[in-house]
This record gives C-alpha cells, sequence and structure tokens, in this order.
C-alpha cells in the first residue's frame, strides 16, 4: 500500500515528491501500525525520518498537516481557502437578494403605474 502512495505522489521537476494530508495520515498509521522503528521503516520506503516524525507530530496536534472531519482530512490551506470561499459566497448571496428586493420593489412601482394610468 505504501508503494502505491510512493508511485502516485506528485513529483517537481527536482525530482521532490509531494504527498497530500491524506497520503501523509496514511503512511504514519502504517508506520504506527507496522510496529518498525522510524529510521527501519524509512529505509524501506525510502523515507526522510525527521520529515516522518514531522508528519507525525503535526496528525497529532490536529494543526499543521490536517484537520479531521467525517472521516475526511483537510489542510489548513485548505480550510482557509474553504473559509474564503465561503465569506465570498455570504457576501454574493448578500447582494443578490439586495438586487431581488431592488427588482421586487421596481415590479411593484410599475404596477402600480400602469394600474394609475388604467385609471385616468
Amino acid at each position: 500500500m505504501i508503494e502505491e502512495l510512493l508511485q502516485t505522489a506528485r513529483v517537481s521537476s527536482n525530482g521532490r515528491k509531494y504527498f497530500t494530508s491524506e497520503q501523509k495520515a496514511t503512511i504514519v498509521g502504517t508506520w504506527e501500525q507496522s510496529g518498525l522503528s522510524a529510521p527501519e521503516f524509512c529505509r524501506r520506503y525510502g523515507l526522510v525520518v525527521n520529515v516522518l516524525y514531522r508528519w507525525r507530530n503535526a496528525a497529532i496536534r490536529g494543526a499543521t498537516m490536517s484537520i479531521k472531519h467525517d472521516g475526511e482530512l483537510y489542510t489548513r490551506a485548505e480550510i482557509e481557502l474553504l473559509r474564503r470561499e465561503n465569506e465570498e459566497l455570504k457576501k454574493a448571496l448578500a447582494e443578490a437578494e439586495i438586487d431581488k428586493r431592488i427588482l421586487k420593489k421596481k415590479l411593484e412601482l410599475d404596477a402600480r403605474r400602469r394600474a394609475s394610468e388604467k385609471s385616468a
């Protein structure tokens, strides 16, 4: 399973591998369940010991690497992006609501105007 994660990791032009929060959590979980020492686990799968420890500490804190919600892992950056998007959507909804009220008033005024023109 780890081999698949390592093969599917995004690789930059300089050869550096980038893992998603979910992949990091899976690797850390597999390491913890394996009973292997960190150096042995890292040698076996070609990882860096310090990075593995950093991922584990981040997972424990639930801060830097990810926040778990309903079985899904989200990075802080993803959560911040979603918060910003949520705020923008709230603003857009408020503006649309104002536009809707203005259009309703305009329709009411036009209807009154037409009614008064017909009666005159």
